[in-house]
């Protein structure tokens, strides 16, 4: 996370003369349009920290300030301010509130997220809504490729949760990252939610009541989520940073014209039977 905050401070300089030229993976023949998800993601993955020294001044320096302050909260200062503000609320709040996070909440939300955006997603695409199908794909991109930067990340940091060891949130290292999974940082319940919102809001455009309202949604889930000890602030923060820029900068690189024709061929999904070992199911199979 250090050396990601120093490679987004050094890439202020070139961002204004870089930004004219596409970076690797950029540009024509990679958006909605020319390339299926599965493919786009794999280029995502390579072509977001590569395009760093294109980004603009203003989007580095917000993303190097979010990440200065959640390594600030993470700062082993015996204790951290996260782990400070973990006992405070466990003092203050916990007392006064529900848990939200809670068995029922869980699986609703999630599974209402999967049914609501796949099935969106398969009736856009019967029904010929170029518009709302490509948004939708990149809404699942966007999700895809911050969940793939959030394991990656958590993996090799191998932070402590708060019912971890003392709750002293350290930072152990990869070697201990499986053992904790899924605590640790970033927090990838933040990440989802924040690549969704942000893919979204930025490809639908939504009035401005109905994003206040959404920000309002995440952000309330995200705050209940350090409030019911899932994470600490600082992996919170990150998650949802992570999220909120991978989102924006998907939208921004991968979104094709309304009009302009798929030169990969049209987008097919259909529900199939699955064979199970216990039974049979149904499966969402095609292209997209």
């Amino acid at each position: 996370m250090i050396a990601l905050a120093a490679a987004l401070a050094l890439a202020l300089a070139p961002g204004a003369a870089a930004a004219e030229e596409p970076g690797p993976f950029l540009g024509e023949g990679t958006r909605w349009a020319d390339l299926p998800v599965v493919r786009r993601v794999l280029l995502d993955v390579v072509a977001i920290p590569a395009d760093a020294p294109r980004w603009s001044a203003p989007d580095a320096a917000g993303l190097a300030v979010a990440l200065g302050a959640g390594l600030a909260l993470m700062w082993p200062a015996h204790p951290s301010a996260d782990v400070r503000l973990d006992r405070w609320i466990t003092r203050e709040l916990n007392p006064h509130l529900p848990l939200v996070w809670n068995d029922v909440v869980q699986p609703a939300l999630w599974g209402g997220i999967a049914v609501g955006g796949l099935g969106t997603w398969w009736l856009a695409t019967a029904r010929g809504d170029a518009h709302l199908a490509q948004g939708c794909s990149l809404m699942a991109e966007a999700l895809t490729v911050a969940q793939a930067y959030h394991v990656s990340v958590k993996l090799l940091v191998g932070r402590e949760g708060p019912h971890d060891g003392a709750g002293e949130g350290r930072v152990l290292g990869p070697r201990a990252s499986l053992r904790l999974y899924p605590s640790g940082t970033p927090s990838g319940h933040a990440a989802t939610l924040y690549s969704l919102l942000s893919a979204g809001t930025a490809y639908f455009e939504p009035p401005l009541a109905a994003q206040l309202g959404l920000h309002a949604l995440a952000g309330g889930l995200v705050a209940f989520h350090v409030i019911d000890h899932r994470h600490f602030l600082s992996d919170s923060l990150l998650g949802s940073v992570l999220g909120w820029s991978v989102g924006r900068w998907v939208v921004l690189h991968r979104r094709s014209d309304p009009d302009a024709p798929p030169s990969r061929g049209g987008s097919s999904l259909a529900l199939v039977p699955l064979p199970l070992p216990s039974g049979a199911g149904l499966a969402l199979a095609g292209t997209l």
